[in-house]
């Protein structure tokens, strides 16, 4: 890869020791994950220092980078998920999406199936337009509160909300974060990315019904059909609209943000430009301060990104990345089926053990490393990332930051925890996806390697 060479193996061995042991930390559930990402991040800048790794002179002699030149890209990507958080938390608070939900609520008039169909799909919904982890917060919040008044158990509808929401992630470049990591770091634009995730996505999420369907007991209700219909007519769609000229801008705004996206290859507009106009604007919109904006953004989770940029790039710089590839490239050759379907099924696998954010972030620049030096479509095997990073997430309870804020929802509002031990249908769907999504490598990489 640009910038890389093999460094001297001392150096190797501390920048990689300290990758390993800011990972253990991050998988060690009693350890917050997001400063464990932050002090590896900071123990690689100390460590670069003390041995003048880092130094300009040395980089400019030994690399065609610095290391700040080496985090531009992530500097980027951090940028866009600052931007959509914004957008994200202050239209939030208009009510739209709270008012889109309930009218879809309604729609069900209390029948379970449809209200698994019906929410299953407004989360799919909310996840292209805002991110999954909003959308898991706006649709699990309501399905469990309309579970408790129709004496529903909660469970069976979280639950394949939260694969819902994993498999919808893949639509667009910017519904999930391991989606803009990989997109940004393989140069994917909006309008490519839309052209194979529309594809993907809807025949996962088609197998996610038929699999739910079949595989989920969904319960009979102990009221009426009247009196289900009359307890979702109780939900008031307008109780959260404070201020109804915010509430269409945010429409509006939204609106012309995807239009923005969709055109952007053709506008000569970045996927940042627009996340930013689009922040702007809803930040002018809602008439909110500008330093109380900031301050709802999540600042530990940017820590948590800066983190692991710092310690990935690292791994770059001292050739790790290049060691992987060569690895990888010499055990499949120059067969791109082959190589597609090991990044599918390792990265799903691991996405499930550590957290798919940190796998794309990890092997985003392999799979650029791998293509140049095989010739093989970058296209396909960023793909094959892209699938295994958003589907793996649901092979385990922690295994993307939508099933724990599900999970976590699940339990507050209801007392239902959910553990390992409950966790075997989205793990035996999680299996059922990469299959088929196998089959669908195997078409990419016919079609376009």
């Amino acid at each position: 890869m640009e910038g890389s060479v093999i460094a001297d193996p001392l150096y190797i061995l501390l920048f990689l020791g300290i990758f390993v042991f800011t990972y253990t930390l991050i998988i060690y559930s009693k350890f917050n994950k997001h400063f464990a990402a932050f002090l590896g991040g900071v123990l690689v800048l100390v460590a670069g220092w003390l041995i003048h790794f880092f130094d300009t002179s040395q980089l400019y002699e030994s690399y065609d980078l610095t290391i700040i030149e080496h985090l531009s890209g992530d500097i980027v990507i951090l940028a866009i998920i600052v931007a959509n958080l914004l957008v994200v938390d202050i239209g939030g608070k208009s009510g739209l999406f709270h008012y889109i939900a309930i009218k879809i609520l309604k729609l069900t008039k209390g029948d379970s199936k449809k209200l698994l169909l019906y929410m299953g799909l407004l989360t799919v919904v909310l996840s292209i337009v805002i991110n999954n982890i909003s959308a898991i917060l706006i649709a699990g919040s309501l399905t469990i509160l309309a579970c408790q008044r129709l004496n529903y158990p909660a469970r069976p509808f979280i639950i394949a909300e939260m694969i819902l929401v994993n498999v919808a992630g893949m639509y667009t470049l910017v519904s999930s974060v391991p989606n803009i990591i990989i997109g940004t770091t393989l140069d994917i634009g909006y309008v490519d990315f839309l052209a194979i995730g529309v594809v993907v996505a809807s025949t996962l999420i088609l197998v996610s019904f038929v699999f739910f369907f079949i595989q989920l007991q969904l319960p009979k209700s102990t009221i009426s059909k009247e009196e289900q219909m009359k307890v979702v007519e109780e939900f008031d769609e307008w109780a959260s609209v404070k201020n109804i000229r915010f509430f269409y801008a945010t429409g509006i705004i939204l609106s012309i943000m995807i239009i923005l996206f969709v055109l952007s290859t053709f506008i000569g507009l970045s996927v940042l430009d627009i996340s930013l106009i689009g922040a702007t604007a809803m930040i002018l919109a809602s008439g909110v301060d500008f330093d109380d904006a900031i301050k709802a953004i999540d600042w530990p989770l940017l820590a948590f990104f800066a983190g692991l940029f710092v310690l990935v790039s690292s791994l770059e710089l001292v050739g790790v990345i290049d060691i992987l590839a060569d690895l990888i490239q010499s055990s499949v050759g120059t067969n791109l089926i082959i190589a597609a379907l090991v990044i599918l099924w390792v990265s799903a696998i691991f996405s499930g053990i550590v957290d798919n954010i940190v796998i794309a972030a990890a092997l985003a620049p392999m799979i650029i490393t791998i293509a140049d030096a095989t010739g093989m479509s970058v296209l396909v095997l960023g793909w094959a990332l892209i699938i295994g990073a958003n589907l793996g997430g649901d092979f385990t309870p922690i295994g993307s930051p939508s099933n724990v804020i599900g999970i976590s929802v699940l339990a507050k509002r209801t007392g239902d925890k959910i553990g390992w031990s409950g966790w075997k249908t989205p793990a035996l769907i999680t299996v059922v996806h990469l299959v088929v999504a196998s089959g669908i490598i195997v078409v990419m990489a016919v079609l376009l390697g």
